[in-house]
C-alpha cells in the first residue's frame, strides 16, 4: 500500500515539474515581449520609412546622422528593455500555477505536519491528504504567455507599426540605393535618388469595376471597359521622361503638377497600349484590350393590350451589359394607314407625338428589364387608329437602342353601345380636324332629333345637347382649340354615361351587364374583352344575390307564410358559376349564338327567381334587431358621404389656393375678381354645415345604441365598444369641423368608419349566432332541402346576411400587382409636372422614395 502511494505522489510530482517548467517558459516569453515591443516597431517604423523613400527627403549630409541616431535609439530602447529581463524562479512559476488551483495544493505538498508524527492514525490521515493534494496539483497545467501589451501600449503604437510595414511591402518600390560614403562634412556630390512612379486604371463608376493600381509587378496585359481614366505620376525628377500611349486617339504628355511632380491622365477609348520611358530607357509599359460597352437594345412584346378601364398595357423587353438607365415609347400617327373615310377624310390638325417614360423596376439590377407599361390614353383622338410606335433605351454612356413597331391600333376603352359608339365617332372627327365642326354639328342634330326612342338616360342626351349647343355657338367666331377639347370632353361623358348608364340598382348592373356581354357576342369581341365582359357580370351577379339577400330578410314574416319553394326551382352558387363558365367557353370558342341563348336562358331564370326564408325563432325581438341593423348601415353610408363631403372640400380649397397663387402677384388685382369675401359660385360647403351634419349622425348613432339588446356573447360586447369608439370620433370630427381643420375632421372620420365597420360586422355575427341557437327544429318542417341546412334558396348560409364583408379574396394577387404598378406610373407622372404646387411635388416625392 505504501509502495503505491509513493509512486503516484513520485508521478504527480513529476508532471508538476513539467508544468513548472513551461510556466517559467511562459514568464520568460512574456518578460521578453514586454521588453521588446518598443524595438520591433522602432524597427518597423524604420523599415516602412526607408522603403517609401523617406531617405530621400533628407539632405545628402544628414543621411548618415539620421542613419546613426536611429541605430543608437534602438540600441537604447533595447538595452533598457534587457536590463531588467530575468530568468523566472522555480518558486514564481509554482505559485502561478498554484493560484489557478482551487485549494492552492502545489503548496501544500510541501508541508510538513506539526503533531502526531508517531500516531499511526495521524499518519495514514497527512498520507491520504497529500495524495489529494497531488492529485489536484496534478491537473495544473501552465498558462499561455499573456504579455499584456495592449496595457503597456495604450495607443497602440505596435499596431500603427505593423499597418505602415505592410503598407511599404505591398505598394513601395525598391528605393535607390543610398551611398553612405559621403563624410559628415559634406563636400561630396549629393546622395542619388532616383524617381518613383505609380498609376492606376479608374474603369466608369457604372460599369462597378474596381480601381486597378499600376506597378512594376502589375500584368503587362489589362482589359479595361471603355471610357476607364488612366493616370500616370512620376516623382522625384527634374524631366526627361516620356509617356507614349496609342489608347486614347491623342497625344498625352507629362506635366508638371507641383515641384518633382509629373502626371498625365487620359481615357481608353480604344485598344493600344501605353508606356513610361527616361530618356531611351522604358520604365515600364502595358498593353490594353478592350471591354467594349454595347449599346442597349429593346423590343416590344407582343402586342398592346389593354386592361379593364381601357388603359393600355404595353409590355417590352430591354438588355444592357451595365444596365439600362432609362427608357421610353415615342407613339406616332401612322397617317399612310389611316382609312380616309367620314370625319377622316379632311387632312388632320398637327398634333405633337406621344412621348410615354417606360416604367424601370423597382429594386434590382436593370441589366435584363421585362416590364409593361400601364398608361390611360381613352381619350386620346388617336385610339382605335394605326399608329407607330418607337422604343428608345438608353445606358449611362449615353448609348441609344431602338426598336420600332407597326400595324398596331392604339388600344383604348370598348365600347358596345351603338349610340355610345356614335357620339365617340364624332368626337373623334372633331379632334381630327376643326373642319369638321360643321359635319360634327348636322350629325349630332340627327342623333338628338328624336331622343325619346333613342336615348334612354337623360343625363347623356343634356350633355350631348350640350356640347351641340357649345359647337354651335363657337361656329360663329371660329372654333378655337380650347373650345375643341371642352366640347370633346362633354362627348366622352356623355358616350361614358350612355355606355354605362345608371349603375344604382344591383338589378340595373346585372342588366347592364348581360346587355353588354350580348353586344359584345354579336358584335365579336376579342376573347380579353370577353373575359373583362364575364368579370363585369359576376361581380353584378353577386350584388344582385346580395340584393335579393335583403329583400328577403325584410320580408321574412310574408315569406315564411308562403308556400315552401320547389327546390329543383333553386340555383346554387356552383351551379350559377357553371353557366357563367359554359357562357364564356362558348363565347372564347366561337360558339357565339350557343352563348346568346344560354345567357338569355340565365336572364329568364334570374327574373323568375323568388327568394323564400324559413321562419326564425327571433319574433319581434329579431325583427326589430333586423330593422336596427339597416339603420345602422344607413348610418354607415352617410357617415361615408359626409367623409367624401369633407374631403371634396379640402380639395376644393387647395385648388382655390392653387388658382390664387397663380393669378398674379400679391396686390394686383386681375379683372373680375371681387376680393376674398362674399360667397361666390362654386365656393363649396360650409365647414360649419359640415359639423352640423356630424353631430346630427352622432345624435342618431347614439340612439340606435339605445334601440339594441343587449350583449349575449363577448363577441356583441367587443360590438358595442367599437360603437361607443365610433361615436367618439364623430364629436371629435365634429369639432375639427367647428375650427376649420379638415385635415384631422378626415382622419377622426375615418376612424369612424373603421371602428363603425367593425361594430355592425360583430353585431352580425351575434345575431347570426343567435337565429341559429333559436330555430332549432322550426325550419324542418317549413321546407327541406336548403333551410334544412341553414341555407337560403340561392344555395347560400343564412349565417351571412348582412354581412359587410366576404372571406372570399374579391381581388387576386396579379390583379392587386397591376393596382400597384398603375398608382406607382400615377405618382411618376404627377411628379413630373413642374406646373403643380411645391408642397403637392414634395409629397409626390415622398411617395416614391417610400415605394
Amino acid at each position: 500500500m505504501s509502495t503505491n502511494h509513493d509512486d503516484r505522489v513520485n508521478k504527480g510530482r513529476a508532471r508538476l515539474e513539467r508544468q513548472i517548467a513551461r510556466a517559467r517558459r511562459a514568464m520568460l516569453a512574456e518578460r521578453l515581449a514586454a521588453a521588446l515591443w518598443p524595438v520591433v516597431t522602432a524597427l518597423m517604423l524604420g523599415a516602412a520609412f526607408w522603403a517609401f523613400g523617406g531617405l530621400s527627403l533628407v539632405p545628402p549630409d544628414g543621411v548618415l546622422v539620421v542613419i546613426v541616431a536611429f541605430a543608437l535609439l534602438v540600441g537604447l530602447v533595447l538595452w533598457r528593455g534587457l536590463r531588467d529581463v530575468r530568468w523566472p524562479d522555480r518558486a514564481a512559476a509554482a505559485a502561478r500555477l498554484d493560484a489557478d488551483l482551487p485549494g492552492r495544493p502545489i503548496s501544500a505538498l510541501g508541508d510538513k505536519m506539526a503533531i502526531g508524527a508517531g500516531d499511526a492514525g495521524a499518519q495514514a490521515l497527512w498520507a491520504a491528504h497529500l495524495e489529494r493534494m497531488a492529485d489536484a496539483a496534478a491537473a495544473a497545467r501552465a498558462r499561455r504567455p499573456d504579455p499584456q501589451l495592449a496595457r503597456r501600449d495604450p495607443w497602440a503604437l505596435r499596431l500603427s507599426g505593423a499597418v505602415v510595414l505592410g503598407a511599404a511591402i505591398l505598394f513601395a518600390r525598391a528605393p535607390a540605393p543610398v551611398d553612405l560614403s559621403v563624410p559628415l562634412g559634406g563636400g561630396g556630390a549629393p546622395i542619388a535618388a532616383g524617381p518613383s512612379y505609380e498609376a492606376w486604371a479608374n474603369p466608369p463608376a457604372y460599369t462597378g469595376r474596381p480601381t486597378i493600381y499600376l506597378n512594376a509587378d502589375s500584368a503587362p496585359v489589362l482589359d479595361l471597359p471603355t471610357g476607364t481614366e488612366v493616370t500616370v505620376r512620376v516623382y522625384g525628377t527634374e524631366g526627361g521622361h516620356i509617356l507614349r500611349e496609342s489608347v486614347s486617339g491623342g497625344q498625352t504628355a507629362l506635366a508638371e503638377v507641383a515641384e518633382g511632380i509629373l502626371s498625365a491622365s487620359f481615357t481608353v477609348t480604344a485598344a493600344g497600349e501605353f508606356s513610361l520611358s527616361e530618356g531611351e530607357q522604358r520604365l515600364a509599359g502595358w498593353q490594353v484590350t478592350m471591354i467594349p460597352d454595347a449599346p442597349p437594345e429593346i423590343a416590344l412584346k407582343g402586342t398592346p393590350g389593354r386592361t379593364v378601364d381601357g388603359a393600355m398595357e404595353l409590355g417590352f423587353n430591354a438588355s444592357d451589359d451595365y444596365g439600362v438607365v432609362r427608357a421610353d415609347a415615342t407613339i406616332t400617327l401612322d397617317l399612310a394607314a389611316v382609312d380616309r373615310r367620314y370625319g377622316l377624310r379632311a387632312a388632320p390638325e398637327p398634333r405633337e407625338a406621344l412621348v410615354l417614360d417606360l416604367p424601370m423596376p423597382l429594386s434590382g439590377g436593370t441589366e435584363e428589364v421585362d416590364e409593361v407599361l400601364i398608361e390611360n390614353l381613352a381619350k386620346h383622338p388617336w385610339v382605335g387608329l394605326p399608329i407607330v410606335i418607337d422604343l428608345r433605351a438608353e445606358d449611362a454612356a449615353t448609348q441609344e437602342g431602338h426598336a420600332t413597331a407597326r400595324d398596331i391600333e392604339l388600344p383604348g376603352r370598348r365600347f358596345f353601345d351603338p349610340l355610345a359608339r356614335a357620339i365617340l365617332e364624332q368626337r373623334r372627327d372633331l379632334l381630327w380636324t376643326r373642319e369638321n365642326a360643321p359635319l360634327v354639328d348636322q350629325m349630332l342634330r340627327a342623333i338628338t332629333h328624336a331622343p325619346e326612342d333613342i336615348f334612354d338616360n337623360t343625363t347623356a342626351y343634356m350633355m350631348t345637347r350640350m356640347a351641340l349647343r357649345r359647337l354651335g355657338y363657337a361656329a360663329e367666331d371660329g372654333l378655337s382649340l380650347a373650345e375643341q377639347e371642352d366640347i370633346a370632353e362633354l362627348l366622352w361623358v356623355a358616350a361614358v354615361t350612355v355606355e354605362d348608364g345608371s349603375l344604382g340598382d344591383a338589378r340595373e348592373r346585372l342588366r347592364r351587364a348581360q346587355e353588354r356581354l350580348s353586344d359584345g357576342l354579336r358584335n365579336g369581341a376579342t376573347d380579353e374583352e370577353i373575359a373583362e365582359l364575364m368579370d363585369e357580370l359576376r361581380q353584378a351577379m353577386q350584388d344582385f344575390m346580395q340584393q335579393l339577400a335583403q329583400e328577403a330578410l325584410r320580408n321574412q314574416n310574408q315569406m315564411a307564410e308562403q308556400q315552401p319553394m320547389d327546390p329543383n326551382q333553386m340555383l346554387s352558387p356552383d351551379q350559377l358559376q357553371e353557366m357563367l363558365d359554359r357562357i364564356q367557353e362558348l363565347a372564347e370558342s366561337g360558339q357565339q349564338e350557343a352563348a346568346e341563348a344560354l345567357l338569355e336562358q340565365l336572364r329568364q331564370m334570374l327574373e323568375n327567381m323568388q327568394m323564400q326564408i324559413t321562419q326564425g325563432g327571433q319574433g319581434q325581438q329579431g325583427q326589430q334587431g333586423q330593422q336596427t341593423m339597416q339603420e345602422l348601415q344607413d348610418t354607415l353610408r352617410q357617415q361615408q358621404d359626409l367623409a367624401d363631403d369633407s374631403f371634396q372640400e379640402l380639395q376644393r380649397q387647395f385648388n382655390q389656393q392653387r388658382q390664387q397663387g397663380q393669378q398674379g402677384q400679391p396686390g394686383q388685382n386681375q379683372p373680375g375678381q371681387q376680393g376674398q369675401g362674399g360667397n361666390q359660385p362654386g365656393q363649396g360647403l360650409n365647414p360649419d354645415e359640415l359639423a352640423q351634419r356630424q353631430e346630427a349622425l352622432r345624435r342618431m348613432l347614439d340612439q340606435l345604441q339605445d334601440q339594441l339588446p343587449g350583449p349575449g356573447t363577448e363577441g356583441g360586447a367587443q360590438a358595442r365598444d367599437l360603437l361607443d369608439e365610433a361615436e367618439r370620433q364623430m364629436g371629435d370630427a365634429r369639432d375639427n369641423l367647428d375650427e376649420g381643420d379638415l385635415n384631422s375632421a378626415l382622419d377622426r372620420q375615418a376612424e369612424a368608419l373603421d371602428a363603425l365597420r367593425e361594430g355592425i360586422r360583430g353585431l352580425n355575427e351575434e345575431m347570426s349566432q343567435q337565429a341559429q341557437q333559436n330555430q332549432g327544429d322550426a325550419g324542418q318542417e317549413a321546407g327541406e332541402g336548403f333551410a334544412r341546412d341553414n341555407r337560403d334558396p340561392l344555395g347560400r348560409p343564412s349565417g351571412t346576411r348582412g354581412n359587410l364583408r366576404s372571406d372570399e379574396n374579391l381581388l387576386p394577387g396579379e390583379d392587386v400587382m397591376r393596382r400597384a404598378r398603375e398608382l406607382f406610373d400615377e405618382i411618376r407622372r404627377r411628379s413630373g409636372d413642374q406646373s403643380r404646387p411645391e408642397e403637392e411635388l414634395d409629397y409626390l416625392r415622398r411617395l416614391l422614395d417610400r415605394f
